[in-house]
Order: C-alpha cells, then structure tokens, then sequence
C-alpha cells in the first residue's frame, strides 16, 4: 500500500494495478455518481479560482465484466469529457467485495479515490470521494480552461449521489 497524508487523514491506494474480476451482478449495468468538487486556487499567472467542477461519472460493466468509463466535467463555460476503455481502466478500477476503488492520479500533485459500495444484491450504491496530497506538497491540478492551479486550502466534495441501471449508457 502507498500512503497519501491528508492532514490527519491517510488515503490508501491498491499497491496493485491489476484490477479484480466485476461481480457477476454487475454485467450490464451502469453506475452514475454525480458530485462537485471546489478548491481555492491560484493559477500560475495569479488568477484566482474557487469555482465549483461539477462532475458526473458513468461506469459501465460490459456482459463480459470489461469496465468503460466516462466523465463528464463542467466549471463555469469550461467542460471536458474524457472516456476510458477497459485496456485504461484496469489500473485505475478495481473490484474489492463488494465495492468498486477508483484511484485518479492525473493531478499534477495529489490523487483522488471513489470508493462506490453496492448492496447485497448489487441493486443500490453509495459512493464517497477522498483527495489527498503528499504530506509538505501543494495540491496542484490542471483547470478546464488549461491554467494550472494550486490549491491554497484543502479541496472539498459535495457528498456524491449513486445510482445503479441496467443497460450500456454508451
């Protein structure tokens, strides 16, 4: 396990990149989990920034339990939409239990974790998001409008909604 110092708080990301095998409950189904995240940033040309990115990801479990991935971002005029196949996806999800682990390190500094945790049938979800940062490092992030920003206090998340369907989204 690697360890991410969040103030007071650790973040423990899956040594392993390799993800586990989707529960079969899950075949066909798409996972929405919407919510926002805000940061008081400054951007390298001092421009500052505390606008709230709105974020909905949609994951899909295929028949054959290949996980594709979409999300949609928004802050202000600025969106962006990035979709993943499974050959992108394997290291950034995995299957724990019951639970999908998601581990986002495309901040230029810091990283980001989506743990969704189903029910015993798989039929409802609850998703939670933490962000953390090496201990003595600035929480650094691209902007949707291509500025780089640091983060001057600790980023938050809206508590995220989850919700489960049957059927490719895509």
């Amino acid at each position: 396990m690697k360890t991410l110092a969040i103030g007071s708080v650790a973040l423990l990301l899956p040594a392993s990149t390799a993800a586990l095998a989707a529960p079969a409950q899950l075949y066909g189904k798409a996972i929405s989990i919407s919510y926002s995240v805000t940061a008081n940033a400054v951007a390298e040309d001092g421009t500052t920034s505390n606008r709230p990115r709105t974020v909905q990801r949609t994951i899909y479990v295929s028949s054959k339990g290949r996980v594709f991935s979409r999300s949609d971002r928004q802050a202000g005029r600025n969106s962006d939409t990035v979709e993943r196949g499974p050959e992108a996806t394997s290291g950034h999800f995995s299957f724990q239990g019951n639970r999908l682990v998601g581990v986002n390190t495309s901040f230029i500094s810091g990283a980001g974790q989506l743990v969704v945790s189903f029910d015993s049938s798989f039929q409802s979800c609850t998703a939670s998001i933490m962000l953390g940062r090496e201990s003595g490092k600035a929480f650094k992030f691209k902007g949707l409008n291509g500025k780089t920003f640091t983060a001057t206090g600790t980023p938050t998340v809206s508590t995220p909604s989850c919700s489960i369907r049957e059927g490719n989204p895509f």
